[in-house]
């Protein structure tokens, strides 16, 4: 249904589709006129013919008759018998030149003359042969004309026929003239449509391939179709303009996010560090005095505070670490990427999960028989996958359900509402959860650095700008599906074939 959408939308479509409407119109009533115009010249030139014959046939009778009356022998019995036996030799004559069957009959339907009739065809002209007019007949799979006539003073009906077959090539100029229509009827459309093509459809195709080839248009000819190339040129100057402007200005704003963020999180952890260190230093201060004696439990609190200022410098080392990878464009090291089986890689990791998270997180694998492997760096493919998880988790403080499923799917341009996705094979991974959700507008901002939902001593905000840097560095794609109240799906495509030299 869609591709006939497409097609009754297309430009060639409203372009041809009229034409032949109009092609058909035309056509209809041109052959009207034709049809009538000529049938109606074939029929008057068919019965001209007869009536001129079936003058010529009156006239033959009537001279006869005349010499009868002239010399005073149309009394005479015997002498108007030789008369009228001498008229239809000369008829059957007449008939015989010009090609003619006839019948000659008294009105006691004695037969006089009966020429090339055979009985069935001279049944069918008793039956239907009308009184001076031209009657059309059917005998044998063959037409026929026929013209019956009276000659009241002898009483006779006269009957004479002419084969169809006489008039064919007057049949087949007709035909030939509906042939000669057809054929102009469809010059002129094809000579229509090349005019359009050439004036409507090549300029806007002209105009459409460039900028399909990200190219500015730039076509000449038609002022109309030329006002719009240079319009969309300088729209299209314009708008590649604007999206440099809002590039750098989306350059200006990340690095106000990870300025903002990284002062945030450094200054969160150098608030314990200094704070701590402080107290060690005053306590170290009061013993050095003689102000106090460190005891025993003196000491434990100290090393409380060094573990405390240990693990703050640990977690802003991490930080460092995570801002390093996110400063450049994460590459995968040569040595370290080999072919991974994702379903080993799934079930490692789900017998991992069931060690940590609580108990009422239920952790279910799906996995797809017979996958094929992918290349890549399984530590940061874990981490990825990893970090994900953890984020489920955190989405079901109450508990709930995390599913991993593994397929492998085939991208085809134009089936997939994720129209950035390249048309290939993929294996899938999808990390399904019950937990709370997202929506859009949060789900917008998840893969950004330091955004995040969670309250400050839970998260640096960088765990899924992680897993979309390694996604990417694999050539992949992670896509994110939210609905409040009833989870959240991240689903990550791995090609399958990648021949980039970087591997």
């Amino acid at each position: 249904m869609k591709v006939l959408r497409n097609i009754t939308r297309s430009l060639a479509f409203r372009i041809i589709m009229p034409v032949i409407a109009l092609v058909i119109l035309a056509g209809i009533g041109l052959y009207i006129f034709v049809l009538s115009s000529v049938s109606d010249f074939t029929d008057r030139h068919i019965k001209d013919a007869l009536m001129g014959m079936s003058r010529e046939i009156y006239n033959i009778c009537a001279r006869n008759l005349n010499e009868l009356l002239k010399t005073g022998a149309a009394s005479d019995e015997k002498a108007a018998r030789i008369k009228r036996g001498l008229t239809i030799g000369m008829i059957e004559d007449f008939m015989q030149q010009n090609n003619l069957k006839g019948i000659i009959a008294e009105k006691d339907n004695e037969v006089l003359l009966a020429y090339g009739l055979s009985p069935g065809l001279l049944k069918i002209v008793g039956k239907n042969a009308e009184h001076n007019t031209v009657s059309s007949l059917e005998y044998d799979d063959k037409k026929h004309y026929a013209y019956r006539m009276q000659f009241e003073p002898w009483d006779w009906q006269i009957v004479f026929i002419k084969d169809a077959a006489e008039y064919s090539s007057l049949i087949n100029n007709v035909r030939l003239a509906y042939m000669a229509t057809g054929a102009i009827l469809s010059i002129t459309a094809l000579l229509i449509l090349f005019y359009l093509n050439r004036s409507i459809k090549y300029p806007i195709n002209k105009i459409i391939a460039s900028l399909k080839a990200g190219e500015q248009p730039e076509y000449e000819g038609i002022y109309e179709f030329e006002f719009l190339s240079k319009s969309i040129s300088e729209m299209t100057a314009e708008r590649q303009r604007l999206m440099k402007q809002i590039i750098e200005e989306q350059k200006l704003k990340g690095i106000r996010v990870l300025a903002t963020g990284v002062a945030h999180n450094f200054n969160n952890m150098l608030v314990g560090v200094l704070g701590y260190a402080s107290l060690i230093s005053m306590k170290l201060k009061d013993a050095k005095r003689g102000k106090q004696t460190l005891q025993g439990e003196d000491i434990d609190e100290l090393l409380k505070y060094t573990e405390t200022i240990e693990s703050s410098a640990q977690k802003a080392s991490g930080l460092a670490r995570d801002l390093a990878g996110l400063s450049r464009k994460r590459m995968l090291e040569k040595e370290s990427v080999m072919p991974i089986d994702i379903n080993k890689l799934i079930t490692e990791l789900q017998r991992l999960l069931s060690g940590t998270f609580p108990k009422n997180i239920e952790i279910t694998a799906k996995m797809n028989d017979g996958l094929p492997a992918i290349k890549g760096d399984i530590m940061q493919l874990e981490q990825a996958l990893l970090n994900i998880a953890i984020n489920s988790k955190d989405a079901m403080p109450d508990g709930g359900k995390l599913t991993m499923k593994t397929f492998v799917t085939d991208i085809v341009n134009g089936n997939s509402k994720y129209h950035y996705l390249k048309a290939g094979k993929y294996v899938a991974i999808q990390i399904s959860d019950t937990g709370t959700g997202m929506d859009e507008a949060t789900l917008s901002h998840i893969f950004e650095p330091f955004f995040t939902t969670k309250p400050v001593d839970k998260g640096t905000g960088l765990g899924l700008a992680t897993v979309y840097s390694i996604i990417k560095a694999h050539h992949g794609y992670v896509i994110a599906e939210s609905i409040p109240d009833k989870g959240s799906t991240f689903t990550i495509y791995l090609p399958i074939e990648e021949k980039n030299p970087k591997l």
